[in-house]
Parts: C-alpha cells; sequence; structure tokens
C-alpha cells in the first residue's frame, strides 16, 4: 500500500467514523472496520473502562472475540489487560510460542486465533479504551499492517472520545430537561416557586440518597401513572 493509498484510506475511515454519533454505534463501528482495513485482522474487540475501572466489552465482531474478552475480564489477564496497565500496544505474533497469559493464550489457540494486537486509546492521561485485533495467522502484525493498525487506532479513538463528548452531551440535556419537567410537577402540586421546587428535589435526593435526576425521574413517573389512573 502506497502513503497515497494508506492517506485516502484513513481519510474515508475518519469520514466514515464522524457518520457516527452515539458512542455505542461508534464502538461497533470502529470494530467493523478495523477487521476491514488492517490486514490479517480476523476478529476485533472494543473494550472500555466503565465505573470504578471495571472493564467492559463495548463491541467485538464475532463470538468468539466476545468469549476471548470476556476470559480476559474475568481473569484479570490477558493482551488488553497489559495495555490498559502499560498503555503501551501489546503484541503476540505467535499465539502457540507466547509464554504469557497461559489460559487466555490456550483458549484464544483452541479458537483458531494465532495473533493479537492490543492498542490502548489514550484520552488526557489515562487510557480508557482498547481496540484489540485478532489474527488467524501468526506473525499478521509484522510489517506494514502494524503500522496501518497503529494509525488506525489513533483515528478510531480521536471518533469514539468525539462520541462520547455527544452522548454526554445528549444525556446531561435528557437530565437537565427531566428535572425541569418535576419541578414543573412540584410546582403545580404544590403551589411552589420554581427555586422552592428545586429546593424539595434537593432535600428528596438528601434524604434518600440518590442522584438528583433519578429522584426527578421518580416524581415525573409518579406523577403520569396518576394522570393514568381513572376518576
Amino acid at each position: 500500500m502506497t502513503r497515497e493509498d494508506l492517506a485516502s484510506l484513513l481519510a474515508q475511515v475518519s469520514h466514515d467514523l464522524a457518520a457516527e454519533r452515539d458512542e455505542s454505534q461508534t464502538a461497533s463501528r470502529i470494530c467493523a472496520l478495523a477487521v476491514e482495513v488492517v490486514d490479517g485482522c480476523e476478529h476485533a474487540t472494543l473494550t472500555v473502562r466503565g465505573r470504578r475501572g471495571r472493564l467492559v466489552v463495548a463491541a467485538a465482531t464475532s463470538e468468539v472475540a466476545e468469549r476471548l474478552e470476556e476470559h480476559q475480564r474475568t481473569t484479570g489477564a490477558g493482551p488488553t489487560v497489559a495495555a490498559f496497565s502499560s498503555a503501551e500496544p501489546v503484541v503476540g505474533l505467535d499465539l502457540r510460542q507466547e509464554q504469557r497469559w497461559a489460559g487466555w493464550r490456550e483458549s484464544a489457540v483452541d479458537q483458531g486465533v494465532a495473533s493479537v494486537l492490543a492498542l490502548p486509546m489514550v484520552f488526557g492521561a489515562r487510557t480508557q479504551a482498547v481496540i484489540t485485533l485478532l489474527g488467524a495467522e501468526a506473525g499478521a502484525w509484522s510489517g506494514p499492517a502494524y503500522d496501518v493498525a497503529l494509525l488506525y487506532a489513533t483515528h478510531a479513538a480521536a471518533a469514539l472520545d468525539a462520541a462520547k463528548v455527544i452522548t454526554g452531551l445528549e444525556s446531561a440535556l435528557g437530565t437537565r430537561h427531566q428535572i425541569g419537567v418535576a419541578q414543573g410537577v412540584l410546582m403545580e402540586r404544590h403551589r411552589l416557586t420554581t427555586a422552592g421546587a428545586f429546593a424539595v428535589l434537593q432535600r428528596y435526593s438528601s434524604t434518600r440518597n440518590e442522584r438528583l435526576a433519578d429522584v426527578a425521574a421518580q416524581v415525573v413517573e409518579d406523577a403520569e401513572e396518576a394522570a393514568r389512573r381513572p376518576d
């Protein structure tokens, strides 16, 4: 592949990923495109760091890939876990000769996987996601395929970061709207001002030890249920 071909390919990748606005859809598209773009890649997974540092499989192109990621999540050992820990690419050129990750390696080989490449996606100062590529042939990540994979992961990380921002903004807007509706319910029910209704929601949140958004959602749900009851 010439430099011009690679530049054109990555430009198309950026365009395709930018078309996905939802974080979940972007994760799925990242994995699907990895199989198309990176020579030797038979399966791909995207694993993200969830709440309390728990690793969560966000997308996978096959059951084989998903099973191998779940194996790592439950045992705490494998190339994806290693990439999260080191924030560096983790390469296994020939799993039949590999000495690391004994349990995961054996499972991978049994399912027809001969090589692995786990690439961290760093947002800020911390690795927030890892894309793991699995190959059916040993030595899949030697030569140009490795460089293409690194460049692809960089573009994918930018797309995922943008999707996370959009998803977060949409979630924040939805929460804000829900709180506003709950305030309206309380204002009408108890003849409160806007500030007074918000203070009630805050008090409920504090005494119940629940998030303000969850309290607001419950107020709205109760009001809707009451409205559906026959007089």
